[in-house]
């Protein structure tokens, strides 16, 4: 998956993008690929709100763009919110827009993203990452079609397509009091589940070379392309940043390698070094939950260095669910 959206004003630094052209490009041949396709056009011209899951770096954001691209509203505004970057104290005043006088240094009228975006799609990045009293008021929103400014005594009506993402476990999410059950029911109604690039390694050739192909007119090098042995590691690498780890990697090979066929002995060491090629960990038929899970935690943090957040992200964990489960191994071996 690629996208080669343009931004009109790029990030603000508040983690938002608006965008008034698509050009988004979903690139795979894998089983699960082609229905998530099928299932993009047929969600396109609804307007009922659609919850992108998925680990980070599997193209969830791309994903919204591509439903926004082909959707009636295409030509009309598309905003997207990176819950887990805008600050929750300044939160709702972006979401909302606020009046002249509505607290000390409201000078002027404001509109927030809600009134940006009518007409258009807004996108929720993060969704989990927004304060529960604000998630209420959200839903509040998709039920009314209406909102009020911070301040405002007026109810205007907005018409926007919502679409939200997390990387997190919703069962997780829900417990945790991270995620509103009532609101993920509202988004849920239409749920598209975005499979690792480890589950789907058939695409990788085409990704590869589809990046290296893009990454070399925009940096103005000449073509290139891989042997066979270098496709060979990155078939066999588990990738754990998924698509965004595969397209950062090939950015840098483009600017760093100055051969035009790019060998194994370019790659990063981390993708060549054989510790991160190990795919399967076999698990005997019997062995406890308790035995797999350990052999499954300590195997997967060898293979990155011990990187915990890395890890956390591999195994589909929290960092505090991974800590909690490395200390009780830890009481086990004591």
């Amino acid at each position: 998956m690629n996208d080669t959206t343009k931004n009109i004003h790029g990030n603000n630094g508040n983690g938002k993008n608006i965008q008034s052209k698509s050009d988004v490009e979903f690139i795979g041949n894998n089983h699960k690929i082609r229905d998530i396709y099928s299932v993009i056009h047929l969600v396109a011209d609804s307007v009922t709100p659609v919850l992108i899951t998925g680990e980070s770096g599997t193209g969830k954001d791309v994903v919204a763009r591509l439903i926004h691209s082909k959707s009636p509203r295409a030509s009309m505004p598309y905003i997207a919110i990176n819950c887990a970057a805008v600050p929750r104290d300044v939160f709702e005043n972006e979401l909302f827009g606020h009046e002249q006088g509505a607290f000390t240094g409201a000078t002027v009228k404001k509109h927030g993203y809600l009134e940006m975006a009518n007409g258009g799609t807004l996108f929720f990045d993060e969704l989990a990452e927004m304060s529960a009293e604000t998630q209420a008021k959200l839903l509040r929103v998709i039920e009314n079609k209406s909102i009020r400014r911070l301040g405002g005594k007026e109810e205007i009506s907005v018409d926007v397509r919502m679409l939200a993402a997390t990387n997190k476990k919703i069962d997780d999410a829900i417990q945790n009091g991270e995620m509103r059950k009532d609101l993920y029911y509202r988004f849920s109604v239409i749920e598209i589940n975005l499979p690792p690039l480890r589950e789907r390694k058939e695409d990788i050739p085409m990704l590869a070379s589809h990046f290296l192909n893009h990454f070399c007119i925009q940096h103005k090098r000449s073509m290139k392309k891989f042997d066979e042995e270098a496709i060979s590691v990155l078939l066999k690498y588990n990738w754990p940043g998924n698509i965004r780890e595969l397209r950062n990697t090939i950015e840098r090979l483009v600017i760093m390698c100055p051969e035009n066929i790019i060998s194994q002995e370019c790659l990063p060491e981390n993708i060549s070094d054989s510790r991160f090629q190990e795919d399967t960990i076999n698990i005997t038929v019997g062995t406890s939950l308790k035995t797999a899970e350990k052999e499954i935690i300590l195997r997967t943090l060898n293979a990155v260095d011990n990187n915990k957040s890395r890890a956390a992200t591999v195994l589909g964990l929290s960092r505090k669910a991974l800590y909690n489960k490395l200390d009780r191994i830890n009481n086990y071996q004591n």
